[in-house]
């Protein structure tokens, strides 16, 4: 039997109200495809559609907690609306297409200040000018009200549910954690060019937040302060790294090298494939620091104000097939020919036999590395009264006009990446070229490959 004077004791507005629940369906994304007039309309009211994931968060994880163990769930939850928060007992059902709710034992109690706009904090200025926003415990907007005319991305079915943070933003651009925010910080919101402070007070019955912006003045900008010099300049620290930090760092790298290439050879015992790999990865990336060094003293030798090179007899010829051997392996790898000048050619030049065949390793690598699998490189040899020249050709996918006016540009890769190159390469070749009295110039065109000509004095 009931006690009629204990229960007259109950606010009217917090009493259990007596009915069999109210049963919803969700499919298994969290649409709602059935639902009863409360429900629905309180999904409405939350900015729901018809047809579209249930705008109720915490009954929405509850069914998909359910879906994803696949067992039924039964347990109490308190939803928030508008302006009211409701305790019920929900039942979550799982089945293949969906899942059913079976709501009851509703309490609703109406939030507070539900009926008008929610009290400043006392910290908080007055203004005509605010937006007022209700958010629920888990950071995402419930309610936006205010007299002023916001930006279309906060029109209430494109703010409902969204985090706090994507739609507010600080001054730095940071989005919005309302855990760490102060009272009275300035903030922007996504849409509108204004500034705002923030003034935020947690609701007296559990519903998360109270947020209350007002319009604030924009900030004085700053005096123009001249960027102070850098700390580094990068061509000194470059030549640094080439003739004193280098010299030091080839010793270690070349242990790492020499113990990667243990490893990946198995030479060691049996060895995992993946470990192998691994190893053979760390010699790559080892070999590519080392030709890195190798490029940046170089990059210090020839732009030091007094470099010259030796003036000897070369034979283009000789330097053209030791080059095309030594990278003869690199090439087989990807299955090119190269096809080199006949053992008996000969074409006497003028320069410095280490930088000439340096030139040609360069141009040869950079031909394998950029031509087709299974294609063709020539070494084509050619002299004038006073000149000779030794021409690196291949079918590799050509270079545009503007892409020949940067290409010997210091540092330049043309928008590559990936393939350990410095951008130095051509840079160092060309001015090794011009040093020993000759040239290195380029023939291309797109789709066309490319030819690579390294002209010297005749002998």
């Amino acid at each position: 039997m009931v006690n009629a004077e204990a229960n007259s004791a109950v606010p009217a507005s917090a009493r259990p109200i007596a009915d069999p629940g109210s049963a919803v369906r969700l499919d298994r994304d969290g649409r709602l495809l059935h639902a009863d007039a409360r429900i629905s309309e309180l999904h409405h009211a939350l900015g729901g559609e018809d047809g579209g994931v249930l705008a109720l968060p915490r009954l929405l994880d509850l069914a998909r907690h359910a879906l994803r163990l696949g067992m039924r769930l039964s347990r109490p939850v308190t939803v928030f609306g508008p302006d009211v928060a409701i305790d019920l007992w929900c039942d979550c059902t799982p089945d293949a297409k969906g899942v059913d709710l079976l709501l009851s034992q509703w309490r609703e109690q109406p939030l507070p200040e539900a009926a008008g706009a929610a009290p400043l904090p006392a910290s908080a200025p007055a203004a005509e000018n605010y937006v007022h926003l209700r958010v629920d415990p888990l950071g995402r907007i419930l309610h936006v009200r205010s007299p002023l005319a916001l930006p279309a991305d906060w029109q209430a079915e494109r703010v409902t549910l969204k985090p706090v943070g994507a739609l507010i933003a600080t001054e730095d651009g940071a989005p919005l954690v309302l855990a760490d925010c102060h009272n009275g910080v300035r903030v922007r919101l996504v849409g509108d060019g204004r500034c705002w402070t923030l003034h935020r007070s947690r609701d007296d019955a559990g519903a998360g937040w109270s947020l209350q912006l007002a319009e604030a003045p924009e900030p004085p900008q700053p005096e123009a302060v001249a960027a102070p010099p850098p700390l580094f300049d990068g061509e000194r620290l470059a030549h640094m790294f080439g003739s004193q930090i280098g010299p030091a760092l080839r010793q270690p790298i070349g242990r790492i090298i020499a113990n990667a290439e243990t490893i990946g050879g198995r030479l060691e015992g049996p060895l995992r494939a993946d470990y192998a790999s691994y190893a053979g990865d760390i010699a790559s990336a080892g070999r590519h620091l080392l030709a890195l060094i190798d490029d940046l003293a170089d990059l210090e030798a020839i732009e030091a104000s007094g470099f010259s090179a030796a003036r000897e007899p070369v034979d283009l010829a000789d330097l053209g097939r030791r080059a095309a051997g030594l990278l003869a392996l690199k090439a087989a790898d990807r299955s090119i020919r190269i096809d080199r000048p006949a053992e008996d050619d000969s074409l006497p030049a003028i320069g410095e036999f280490r930088r000439v065949l340096q030139v040609l390793l360069n141009l040869l690598g950079n031909a394998i590395n950029y031509a087709p699998d299974g294609s063709m490189i020539w070494l084509r040899l050619d002299d004038g009264p006073d000149w000779a020249s030794v021409t690196v050709a291949d079918q590799g996918p050509g270079l545009s006009d503007e892409e020949q006016q940067r290409l010997f540009n210091k540092w330049e890769r043309l928008g590559r990446s990936g393939d350990g190159g410095s951008g130095l390469g051509l840079y160092i070749s060309r001015r090794l070229a011009l040093a020993m009295q000759g040239d290195l110039t380029v023939e291309s065109a797109p789709g066309q490959g490319a030819r690579f000509t390294l002209v010297l004095p005749k002998l």
